[in-house]
């Protein structure tokens, strides 16, 4: 039995997905997963249904199923993009292709037919396989002229601020013991840290080809020995079982397998025999835990360990009670609290977490500079950025101390980010320059891909997209060798803001709703927050009201739940600028309001200047000139370009349209060296506008340049058919018109509708 659907096919006996004759590899329960999909096509499953017949009625957690659905669409979107699973909220998901099915017994008789009656088949197939030829063609002209404007290499899979070290993601779901390794990691660390004789390098997570269980190895640098261990627990007896290897680069050294019933003896007989092989004195009961920074109570470790292995994969809200039981048993285990602060600001909550920071007090340096890093952070999300640089520059002293690359290079990468919050750019480029040359870009993956995805951040606020566009391909690479699926979902919505200011709304809406689905997965606030931000601005760019104002009000409320004010203030400026658009003067009004009570209520400079613009905009579409130049005077921005543009509108009001012209044209020169197209295209538009009624002669040559630009269709369009009208083409004009109709979506306006019926009539 064969599927087709859309470029692929699946054949069920062999158990082989297709895709141009060639093989696409998926995990096994991707297969289960396909088939039913296959078989249900366009019915809406919900996950009763996927346990059923998936996994056959077992328990599994709702992130084994949304990470085998989010693998099989990856695999999908990776060999041929398009759209394939639906996922209805809170109802299930969707197949969306269409299926056509052959069983053996259809592809005998056809073959049967095409021996038997093979001219017949040749004369009435000859001119259906010249169609198909050219539509072939034709398809693959236009899907390589799409993908070669912005080629990612993309690889099969195997915060801006750095939380891991490891160059590898883990999926805690698929190996029950996966929360040993990872949620230990730490914890061992820091134990071996603590033999005068051992200098750690960095640590990794690998599969062992033999048993395919996950395994950690740290780099003993002194030595340039890998500590390999592998960590399990007995589910019968209850006993952790640790196997241990010390290898060079050549061969095996020593090896032994420890049995604990508890997990602190465990890791003490760990650091005892390695220690013990590097000839570090061990005393017979050696004092391995620092009651100040672990605990010596096993369920407040295990707790943490639970904690960490899901604080690593991004779960921050998963994690939080974790921490919050491993604190409650032992309230003296510090690295706890740390934690505990690290995943309440993950969640949402920074004074709080800011609150557990300022309470952990440590001799420590290690801690002590996680905390102060951290601390950093959360000043800097809360835009006190006074006290977030001096933090800033006490953890760069703490990493100095330490002596630690990557520690120096997490706090380099963390500066570079507030400076460039801050638009100290030059400032924020000398920090990331300081991280790379810490980082080696071949083995440490999840480093150089955060340097570089940070890099194209900084390039885009610089107005340099082409720049920026190649770093966040670095990046995306350099996360997807790494197999960290979380930080590449973060690079890919970087680029998708990229893209999107180069008009590429169809690349960008893929890439954020790929990242959207994965941060909604793991449940990371900020990261739906940052996506449903950008998904908003392109329904909004491309005429879709309706799906606009849904996601702004989504991006509304988890932004002020989160607390972040700039971004509920830019939300409430892009609503009011819809609903002007939409002609809703009330509603425009209403998003100014609530931004002032914003403002009002925190009294920040970035703040004040939002409001100051969105003002400013709603006095220049009343035409009220008096207001408009009391808020232009009062706007503080240093963009050459936004102050051109409302000096333009401002002149329109006044009548002078010669200097409207001026002032349009100044802008576009510094929208020009920006290579910004849609800054250039919002000042061709008005251009085009102000050409109508005042020089039609120069309304082609600029309509050209604009289309240069892959803007959205409206206004473009609406202008080119008012060009060819002026200039006699009635039908042309009309074509125009009604091709806009409906393409156009929400920016559709009674007017438009009023010149169309205007063009109907002369036609008729």
């Amino acid at each position: 039995m064969i599927f087709y659907f859309s470029t692929f096919t699946y054949d069920v006996n062999k158990k082989q997905l297709s895709h141009d004759g060639e093989a696409v590899e998926i995990p096994k329960k991707c297969h289960e997963l396909l088939i039913y999909l296959l078989e249900n096509s366009n019915a809406l499953i919900n996950r009763e249904a996927l346990i059923e017949h998936i996994w056959h009625g077992r328990v599994v957690t709702h992130n084994t199923i949304d990470q085998t659905i989010l693998k099989l669409r990856r695999a999908l979107n990776q060999t041929h993009a398009g759209e394939y699973i639906e996922s209805v909220y809170g109802q299930g998901i969707r197949f969306l292709p269409v299926v056509r099915l052959s069983t053996d017994s259809e592809l005998d008789t056809k073959f049967e037919t095409i021996k038997n009656h093979p001219s017949h088949i040749i004369r009435h197939s000859i001119w259906p396989m010249w169609l198909l030829l050219f539509l072939t063609m034709a398809f693959m002209f236009i899907w390589l002229s799409q993908t070669q404007k912005i080629p990612i290499e993309i690889q099969p899979h195997a915060n801006d601020v750095i939380s891991q070290t490891t160059n590898q993601s883990i999926d805690t779901n698929n190996d029950p013991n996966m929360w040993l390794i990872t949620g230990s990691h730490n914890y061992l660390r820091h134990l071996l840290n603590q033999s005068p004789n051992i200098t750690l390098g960095p640590s990794q997570f690998e599969t062992d080809e033999l048993t395919q269980s996950k395994q950690l190895i740290i780099k003993l640098n002194n030595y340039n020995h890998s500590l390999k261990l592998k960590l399990s627990q007995d589910i019968v007896e209850g006993n952790y079982l640790a196997h241990l290897e010390l290898h060079d680069a050549e061969q095996l050294k020593a090896e032994i397998t420890h049995n604990n019933n508890l997990l602190i003896g465990l890791f003490a007989e760990i650091k005892a025999w390695v220690s013990s092989y590097y000839d570090d004195a061990v005393a017979d009961e050696p004092d391995l835990i620092d009651p100040q920074i672990y605990t010596e109570d096993e369920q407040a470790l295990q707790s943490h360990f639970q904690g960490m292995a899901l604080q690593r994969k991004g779960m921050s809200e998963h994690a939080l009670p974790h921490f919050q039981n491993a604190v409650d048993l032992d309230p003296a285990f510090k690295t706890a609290w740390y934690e505990l602060a690290l995943a309440t600001r993950k969640t949402g909550d920074p004074r709080k977490a800011l609150s557990i920071l300022n309470a952990i007090q440590t001799s420590h340096l290690p801690l002590a500079y996680q905390v102060a890093l951290t601390n950093a952070q959360t000043l800097d999300v809360l835009l006190e950025f006074e006290q977030a640089k001096i933090a800033y520059d006490q953890a760069l002293d703490m990493a100095k101390r330490l002596g630690n690359n990557n520690r120096l290079a997490a706090v380099y990468i963390s500066q570079g980010i507030f400076y460039r919050k801050t638009k100290q750019y030059e400032s924020a480029q000398h920090a990331l320059e300081q991280a790379e040359l810490l980082v080696d870009p071949s083995s440490q993956l999840h480093l150089f891909g955060t340097i570089m995805n940070t890099q194209a951040k900084l390039a885009r606020d610089m107005n340099q997209p082409l720049l920026a566009i190649e770093k966040s391909k670095q990046a995306i690479k350099a996360f997807q060798q790494a197999d960290d699926i979380r930080y590449e979902m973060q690079a890919k919505t970087t680029l998708a803001s990229i893209l999107r200011l180069r008009n590429d709304f169809d690349q960008a809406e893929q890439l954020v709703k790929e990242s959207l689905f994965y941060q909604q997965q793991i449940n990371n606030q900020r990261g739906i927050s940052d996506n449903q931000t950008k998904l908003a601005k392109i329904y909004q760019q491309t005429g879709q009201f309706r799906l606009a104002i849904d996601q702004w009000q989504k991006v509304l409320s988890l932004t002020q739940s989160l607390q972040l004010h700039g971004n509920s203030s830019e939300a409430y400026l892009w609503l009011m600028q819809l609903h002007l658009t939409n002609k809703d003067l009330t509603k425009a009004k209403l998003q100014i309001n609530l931004l002032e009570q914003l403002v009002n209520k925190h009294l920040k400079d970035n703040l004040k200047q939002i409001l100051t613009e969105a003002s400013l905009i709603f006095a220049i579409h009343q035409k009220d000139l008096n207001t408009a130049e009391l808020h232009f005077a009062e706007l503080g921005t240093d963009s050459y370009y936004l102050k051109s543009i409302y000096q333009g509108d401002m002149a329109r009001l006044r009548g002078n349209n010669t200097a409207a012209e001026v002032y349009y044209l100044e802008a576009l020169l510094e929208a020009n060296s920006n290579i910004r197209f849609d800054q250039i295209t919002q000042i061709r538009n008005r251009l085009s506008d102000l050409y109508l009624a005042y020089q039609p002669q120069k309304l082609t040559d600029n309509l050209n340049a604009t289309r240069q630009l892959k803007p959205f269709i409206y206004p473009l369009q609406k202008y080119q058919a008012l060009s060819v009208k002026l200039a006699g083409n009635h039908i042309k004009a009309l074509s125009l018109m009604e091709e806009l109709k409906l393409k156009a979506g929400d920016y559709w306006q009674d007017q438009d509708e009023e010149l169309l019926e205007k063009m109907r009539f002369i036609q008729e």
